[in-house]
């Protein structure tokens, strides 16, 4: 048990310090498409051909190409291998999607994104297992992680990894649509994760976006070593949870809106800690206590498809946390330093084009509902305030890709971007070269202001198959 949770518990493990989230970036695809292993088979199914497809990709990538640049720990170069198996027979349709890294730091990351099963057919299916869920326009987009879970290998292009559980899919011809949603396993995010040294009580990271708590502090001049210890929970407190969801909406002709609701465990783990200083100050020692919050999710989304290439969307969501932990009475009550839980409310929209070779988008991001940085202790910090979002890719030639993803927070000043160019040598092979760069304003704490020294100037190798 305590080996699942040095896993599972990632750099949310003291949120009385400092959280660790992300914003998600638009995923620009290379130049070519990978060949797939198929087996087609004859006849058709409800949810389509007959056929399994094996898919996948592994590489190799390195961010230090410029001195003093991606030189932090767990940055300077990793390795990929993502596998896709997909496989339709008869009136049911299997997908497996996984995807690991191993950085320089030997920290073996990996995410199980989807592995589900579906019943059924387009009008009316029933999909056992986990899966993503494209409930949340705004949440996806700009890396909320309050619908679904986050891969997390990093921030710049985080990825999104499905909730596990049940959902029933029904379609109607006048156009009218839902969705429901029920779980009772709970699988947080895994990534970027602490390592725990229960022998030496002490927090290390090999990830240059996991936020370690400090492992000593200064107090009158004198060095103080800080000392950790976790309290893990029995198994059947962390996983057994249950959640529940509803979507329904409108889809016909060139018009697309839909709301939902959902009441689910966070996707992060919240850490409780009782700090104990020694009469001679000769260390501190953390007591730290996992917990569990729920929240409550309301969202809607709208579309309108002008052509098959060009549409805009607006999207909403209201993320709304219990104000105590869920499960067994918590073994801190009075003392201590326990998580601040706030009311979240966003608002965006965009335009998007998208004709194969080309694509933009247009996007914004606004949050509305009060924060106040000064006040709001032990909350965690926006990702996003009011933000403008900008992405382009093209395919100049069957071979040669570029693509460049800019975001912009105009309360913050905080700045992401990424360039990429990709070159295809044959169908299975492709080099790419690419800068990614956080930029902050150095007079303003934000979210990413502890991430601004992760930039990365790369070279990649990889092979599709």
């Amino acid at each position: 048990m305590k080996k699942t949770f040095k896993l599972i518990l990632s750099s949310s493990l003291l949120a009385v310090y400092s959280t660790a989230s992300l914003a998600n970036m638009e995923i620009l695809i290379g130049p070519t498409k990978p060949n797939n292993l198929s087996i087609d088979m004859p006849g058709q199914t409800p949810l389509g051909k007959k056929e399994s497809v094996l898919s996948g990709d592994f590489g190799l990538r390195t961010n230090d190409l410029v001195e003093d640049v991606g030189e932090v720990p767990g940055n300077k170069y990793f390795g990929d291998l993502n596998l896709t198996y997909k496989s339709y027979d008869g009136s049911s349709a299997k997908t497996f999607d996984l995807a690991s890294r191993v950085n320089d730091q030997q920290q073996l990351m990996w995410s199980l994104k989807e592995a589900k099963i579906v019943f059924g057919s387009q009008e009316r299916k029933l999909t056992l297992g986990r899966q993503v869920l494209d409930w949340s326009t705004v949440d996806a987009n700009w890396g909320l992680g309050r619908v679904n879970n986050r891969v997390n290998f990093d921030f710049f292009e985080p990825g999104q990894e499905g909730l596990t559980g049940i959902v029933f899919d029904r379609k109607y011809k006048n156009g009218f649509q839902f969705s429901t949603f029920a779980s009772v396993i709970y699988v947080p995010e895994a990534n970027p994760s602490i390592e725990i040294n229960d022998e030496e009580k002490s927090l290390s990271c090999k990830n240059p976006w996991c936020d370690v708590p400090a492992s000593s502090t200064d107090f009158e001049g004198k060095e103080v070593p800080i000392y950790y210890t976790v309290n893990y929970p029995e198994i059947a407190d962390a996983i057994f949870r249950y959640s529940v969801g509803l979507k329904a909406g409108y889809d016909r002709g060139p018009y697309a809106v839909n709301a939902f609701f959902m009441r689910k465990p966070e996707n992060g783990i919240s850490v409780a800690a009782e700090i104990v200083a020694e009469s001679d100050l000769s260390a501190i020692n953390v007591e730290a206590t996992p917990q569990f919050y729920y929240h409550n999710i309301v969202g809607g989304n709208a579309e309108i498809r002008f052509t098959e290439d060009i549409k805009i969307y607006g999207s909403a969501i209201s993320i709304d946390p219990s104000n105590v932990p869920d499960g067994s009475q918590p073994l801190i009550q009075y003392t201590g330093l326990k998580p601040n839980k706030k009311k979240e409310d966003y608002l965006s929209g965009g335009l998007v084009f998208n004709d194969g070779d080309f694509k933009s988008h247009i996007g914004y991001i606004a949050r509305v509902s009060e924060f106040d940085k000064e006040n709001d202790i032990l909350v965690d910090l926006p990702r996003w305030n009011q933000a403008v979002h900008l992405a382009v890719s093209k395919n100049l030639t069957r071979k040669l890709f570029v693509g460049l993803d800019y975001k912009y927070d105009m309360l913050t000043d905080d700045r992401l971007t990424m360039f990429n160019t990709s070159y295809s040598f044959g169908p299975n092979v492709i080099a790419s070269f690419g800068v990614n760069i956080i930029g902050t304003n150095p007079d303003e704490d934000s979210f990413w202001s502890k991430y601004e020294n992760n930039d990365s100037v790369y070279s990649s190798l990889k092979y599709q198959f």
